[in-house]
């Protein structure tokens, strides 16, 4: 018993003098106990013999999210899965850890019952009030999707997907989007494939900012046996509040009609409430390094200041490559310019307007369009300056050199092999110069030369430049030249 009280003694006065509260105490040790991973493992064949079954490792999705902690990532592998909601989440990743993509399937309500009561919005995978949720190489499938729709739908939150098919399925339910993102979000979409979505492949409105990069945005062509249905791969929107897109090196076609209807499909289609009803709020838009191509209209735009369109592709669309729109300011319709300079239509003569370029063979454009200068070539270009055909050239340990006109081109010793080049669209990334298919050097930086300094035999060679740009364009240049080289200096 003295034995007890005294063990109770200094129990209660180690507690006393170092201030520690027991009850937290032992809230920290009920805390610790049920700690959330920072790591999860999602995979449709694991099971309760599964060790960390319950606790890290998961066979769906959702559980996933709902046990791991904020700054966590989510490891899926190969399957498929059901739809999935992230609220109030942040800073998580769900991401694939194998070589293809797992596939999301099926599809869910997401009724967020504070901010849309009166919607039931039927989607795969919903994102809402979360901040920084990145979806990385997922193959996203809708199921019976119908009514309002969308493959992926941010609502006011932020993050990314990257690497993604996003695929709704539902050709010819106008009210179907392949990613929608509403209510301030913040969204970056990268180096993904939607397509397959009744209306619109990205939608995004009401003050969201989104960034569109390297994706294939592919539509649907719609005929009278389908009905009146329109198609658009990005659609910003401006009704409660403006947005900002920044849309750049996607590849953005197939929005189409054979036929007659009473809307027009388009490629990019921008503010067009400002059309139908008086709005104060302008969106703004970077739209620039893009292929656009087989729409109906490539751009349907009522255009402002804020709205750039530059040193894209834009050719083959069926109607209009860039068409304006007017907006209404309560008495009338009043016409601004949309900036479109420095973009390649389809021809070196620039876009075809009955009055302001009647001799362009490129795609059409409406009035109220600003084109001139145009870009002639998309490509970037490269010649072989030095040697010029028809000369000998001779080195002997750069202490004498000279060069005159010969029957054929000749190099005795080493040589400087210079290019003029000139960029397209894109920026310049590298010259590569190349002896009969053999790579010899690649230079990133100008002036583009090589010196060919190397023991040769006197035999012909083919000499090679190959020129790239950023978006992967290469063109050219080859010259056959006779080289004879004994010492190397």
């Amino acid at each position: 018993m003295k034995l007890i009280t005294k063990i109770l003694l200094i129990f209660i006065t180690v507690v006393l003098f170092n201030g520690v509260n027991l009850s937290h105490a032992f809230e920290l040790n009920a805390t610790s106990s049920v700690d959330q991973p920072t790591v999860v493992f999602i995979d449709d064949n694991f099971n309760t013999s599964t060790p960390g079954w319950g606790y890290d490792h998961f066979n769906n999705i959702q559980e996933g999210i709902d046990n791991v902690t904020n700054y966590g990532t989510v490891n899926i592998y190969l399957g498929n899965y059901i739809p999935f909601k992230i609220q109030n989440k942040s800073n998580i990743v769900i991401k694939s850890i194998d070589i293809d993509a797992p596939v999301v399937f099926g599809n869910q309500i997401a009724l967020d019952e504070l901010t849309i009561p009166t919607i039931n919005i039927k989607c795969v995978i919903f994102i809402n009030n979360s901040i920084n949720i990145e979806i990385n190489k997922l193959n996203i499938s809708g199921n019976g999707l119908d009514g309002r729709s969308y493959a992926i739908f941010y609502n006011g939150s932020s993050g990314k997907i990257n690497n993604c098919e996003v695929s709704p399925n539902q050709r010819g339910n106008m009210n179907s989007l392949g990613i929608r993102a509403q209510w301030n979000s913040v969204l970056s979409v990268e180096n993904s494939t939607i397509q397959n979505y009744g209306r619109i492949g990205i939608y995004c409105r009401t003050g969201t900012v989104l960034n569109a990069y390297k994706n294939k945005i592919i539509g649907q062509i719609y005929t009278p046996s389908d009905g009146d249905y329109v198609s658009y791969g990005i659609e910003v929107e401006d009704l409660i509040s403006a947005s900002i897109a920044t849309i750049r090196c996607n590849d953005i076609y197939n929005h189409d009609y054979v036929g007659n209807p009473t809307w027009s499909s388009a490629g990019i289609l921008i503010d067009s409430w400002r059309y139908y009803e008086v709005t104060p709020y302008k969106c703004s838009a970077i739209i620039e390094y893009n292929n656009i191509y087989g729409n109906m209209l490539g751009l349907h735009i009522v255009p402002n200041e804020n709205i750039q369109v530059n040193l894209n592709k834009i050719y083959n669309n069926s109607d209009f490559g860039a068409a304006t729109m007017p907006y209404w300011d309560g008495t009338k319709y009043v016409y601004e310019n949309l900036d479109a300079t420095s973009n390649w239509w389809g021809s070196e003569t620039g876009p075809f307007n009955p009055n302001t370029n009647p001799n362009g063979t490129g795609n059409e454009i409406t009035d109220y369009v600003t084109f001139n200068p145009w870009v002639e070539n998309y490509l970037p270009t490269i010649k072989i300056i030095n040697p010029e055909p028809g000369f000998l050239y001779f080195n002997f340990k750069d202490w004498f050199e000279f060069k005159f006109p010969f029957i054929m081109t000749l190099l005795i010793g080493k040589n400087d092999i210079e290019v003029n080049v000139a960029k397209g669209i894109y920026e310049i990334e590298k010259v590569e110069f190349v002896i009969d298919e053999s790579l010899k050097s690649t230079d990133y930086t100008t002036p583009y030369t090589w010196i060919w300094n190397e023991l040769t035999a006197f035999l012909g060679y083919n000499l090679k430049v190959v020129v790239y740009d950023t978006n992967g364009f290469q063109t050219s240049d080859v010259i056959k030249v006779w080289k004879f080289q004994f010492l190397v200096t």
